[in-house]
């Protein structure tokens, strides 16, 4: 299980892919066949990739129908993948502020169904999770998975 941190300044990573990605849905599949690419390269296994696909689905579905409730019209997503980790960044620009424990929780004591449980997910897949708030500006979550 990740540790989850939530933090108010964002720390600097730098990315290989920066993709600007339309806040619509129908958009994750796209993003998501680029990375599950990236990571086949890399020579990641077939669980840990359908694992860290599963995780970016989320934190972008996540980002597109709760952070972009302002009309934004794109999230924006940054890969790192190379032969020892995989970091993928996910930011909305609605700049809200959330407690991830507190929908975590809720989602086991209202027995969501998948839609609910994207937080569980990705704490329980990557090996770190680190959530960034920019109150009224943007919010990014940063996944990390080790290859292993």
């Amino acid at each position: 299980m990740a540790n989850v941190t939530f933090c108010n300044a964002t720390r600097r990573y730098t990315f290989d892919h920066v993709m600007t990605v339309p806040s619509h849905v129908r958009e994750i599949g796209r993003v998501r066949d680029f990375l599950a690419d990236q990571l086949e390269k890399q020579g990641y296994s077939a669980k840990t990739r359908m694992n860290i696909c599963l995780c970016l689905e989320e934190a972008l579905t996540n980002a597109i129908e709760h952070g972009s409730l302002r009309g934004q019209p794109a999230v924006e997503v940054g890969l790192t993948i190379n032969n020892k980790v995989c970091i993928v960044q996910v930011v909305d620009f609605g700049g809200y502020t959330f407690n991830p424990e507190y929908f975590e929780k809720l989602a086991e004591v209202k027995t969501w169904g998948h839609g609910g449980r994207g937080i569980f997910l990705i704490k329980n897949l990557m090996d770190e999770v680190y959530y960034f708030f920019h109150p009224n500006e943007r919010t990014a979550i940063v996944m990390i998975k080790n290859k292993g």
